[in-house]
């Protein structure tokens, strides 16, 4: 009798445990859940993956008949020097807002002597709308020509046009600000010194080393300011000598060989100026070896926050108190360190609801032989790293990853994730590990909705079974599609702009943010989609993946639903709006404060 007692007892909890599972019991927004171990997280299986029913997914590299002609330099040395590891960026900004984005490239510059006489500058393409891109770079004023990292895209002075900032290695950044050309359409003007971001004091005992960057409304004024990561201290005249164990010959030296600065926040003044509030608002850090930087709001509270990727060293996590005042956050909001508490070579950032809880969870890149983190959003700034049992640990464990996007391939309104690949050192091919090499696939991982992911890199079509030397990555829909396509950048190599055929039943809806009380960019703005009864949440963030920009506009995917019954937007000025019913498999432009939609590409 006892014995059964104890059987019957079992199965209960062996019950309970299932119900909990599939229907967890979930905190209200802006409250930390119990934190749970990641030994509670389901183990990922070894099948194959099994499509869902009607979705074929399909990217294809159409570079070429794109009609964009780029070639990262990077200059590589016999001394490998880190610099050499760290580019290309790349950044979509509609700069003639004509409803198309358009393509910036960064471009590479030697560190050492020899200088040649001439080089290749960073590229615009513009948009033709037909599958084309033509070569503006020289009417548009943007040709840099520098030792160039990465980019941000905000609009500054709220004019409706979007404005540039390249950070760089050895200079200072440059800024952009779109203006008009004086024939009717757009061009670019250095604005750098006049904003005060042509020197800093930091760079008086070391070069500039200024990688990804988000402009951010940290202070609710309705102006962007901006945030520009900083990683590692470099003397070139004081260069340590890097060699493979055992032997003679050079390799890239670690990180942790160089000492750590300062991030960067500027503040806009609304009249073309910007000051460093760095310290003042209590973001300065002395230790960031900052790679990747996501901008948006973690604990509902309405204020944008910023997640810092540190290269080594502990993430940072600054949270906003308001009234221009951050937080850092210690190890025990969750996502500072690993799981196992040890930090990590984090590199690039994706933030997103993967749970489907309504929270922004945060999923970060890292290094060869790491196991790349997500993060979940238990509430108040309070995260788990689930990446046990999430899907993504052992498929990535081999693999270098740098830029990374959240996105709804098969548009079932659960996100997915991508992954852009890529090693740092250039000979690690000789080592003779066919599972660690310097030119690595991209990977593509499908998600259940509840933050299981199942890997279809194999199945994601021909542009996912190329090797890259994989750097930034960053999403857009630039033909207008419903599907969203993907520009990655190859270290040393040609462009890559792959586009996304992928055929699902599903359906999607397209927002355009616009602020008028808020910043135009409506950064850090909440959206809820409510669609039969799902609620699908997404966050509208300043930076992200890896030295990149993002297209600005919002891509849900909705999935069999024909419409979408409201939206509720939240906007950074506090106000809340609705709007709807919508049709599906359009764009609307949601103007704060205005009671109508405009129907957009």
């Amino acid at each position: 009798m006892r014995v059964l007692l104890i059987v019957v007892a079992l199965l209960a909890v062996l019950g309970v445990a299932v119900l909990l599972f599939f229907f967890p019991i979930r905190a209200p927004l802006g409250e930390a859940e119990p934190v749970e171990s990641e030994s509670e997280s389901p183990s990922p299986t070894d099948s194959e993956p099994v499509p869902p029913p009607g979705v074929r997914i399909a990217f294809t590299d159409v570079t070429a008949n794109a009609g964009i002609e780029f070639r990262h330099a990077d200059h590589r040395t016999e001394m490998e020097y880190l610099m050499d590891s760290t580019g290309p960026g790349a950044a979509w900004i509609d700069y003639d807002q004509d409803g198309l984005l358009d393509l910036f490239l960064v471009q590479g510059y030697p560190f050492v002597p020899p200088f040649p006489a001439t080089h290749p500058a960073c590229k615009l393409y513009r948009n033709l709308g037909n599958g084309k891109f033509q070569d503006v770079t020289a009417v548009t004023g943007v040709g840099h020509i520098g030792c160039g990292q990465g980019a941000a895209v905000g609009d500054i002075d709220n004019d409706g046009y979007p404005d540039l900032f390249v950070t760089c290695y050895g200079k200072p950044n440059v800024l952009y600000r779109n203006v008009p050309n004086g024939s009717g359409g757009r061009k670019f003007e250095d604005a750098t010194a006049a904003a005060g971001m042509g020197d800093h004091p930091d760079w008086k005992d070391r070069p500039n080393w200024s990688t990804s960057a988000a402009f951010l409304d940290y202070d609710n004024d309705g102006l962007l300011d901006l945030f520009v990561c900083s990683y590692v201290k470099v003397d070139l005249a004081k260069y340590p000598d890097c060699f493979r164990s055992g032997t003679k010959n050079r390799t890239a030296c670690s990180p942790i060989r160089f000492a750590g600065t300062k991030c960067v926040l500027y503040r806009n003044h609304g009249n073309g100026a910007f000051r460093d509030v760095t310290k003042e608002a209590g973001v300065d850090q002395p230790n960031a070896k900052a790679l990747g930087v996501a901008a948006l709001d973690l604990d509902d509270d309405g204020r944008v926050d910023i997640f810092v990727a540190n290269d080594g060293v502990p993430n940072f996590l600054f949270r906003n108190l308001g009234g221009g005042k951050f937080e850092q956050l210690g190890p025990a909001c969750g996502c500072i360190v690993s799981g196992v508490g040890n930090p990590q070579a984090y590199m690039g950032v994706a933030a997103g609801d993967f749970h489907g809880e309504g929270r922004p969870d945060l999923f970060s890149t890292t290094f060869a032989g790491e196991s790349k983190s997500l993060f979940r959003n238990r509430g108040r700034c309070q995260f788990l790293d689930v990446t046990t049992g999430s899907g993504l640990g052992p498929p990535t464990w081999s693999r270098l990853g740098f830029g990374t996007c959240a996105l709804d391939i098969d548009r079932d309104g659960s996100l997915d994730l991508v992954i852009a690949n890529g090693h740092v050192m250039a000979h690690i091919d000789d080592y003779g590990d066919p599972t660690n090499t310097f030119r690595q696939t991209p990977q593509l991982f499908l998600n259940n909705g509840r933050g299981r992911f199942t890997e279809f890199s194999k199945q994601a079509g021909a542009a996912f079974q190329q090797k890259y030397v994989g750097r930034a990555l960053a999403l857009a829909d630039y033909d207008n599609d419903g599907r969203t396509d993907l520009y990655l950048s190859d270290s040393g190599g040609p462009a890559v702009l792959m586009h996304n055929g992928t055929e699902t039943p599903n359906n999607w809806l397209r927002l355009d943010l616009r602020g008028t009380k808020s910043n135009r960019d409506a950064v850090g703005a909440k959206v809820t989609v409510h669609v039969g009864d799902r609620k699908l949440v997404r966050h509208k963030e300043g930076g992200g993946s890896y030295l990149s920009a993002h297209d600005p506009r919002l891509l849900v995917g909705l999935g069999p639903a024909p419409r979408v019954e409201r939206v509720d937007i939240r906007w950074p000025s506090g106000s809340v709006q609705t709007v709807g019913p919508l049709e599906a498999n359009r764009g609307y432009r949601v103007t704060e404060g205005t009671a109508t939609v405009e129907p957009r590409p």
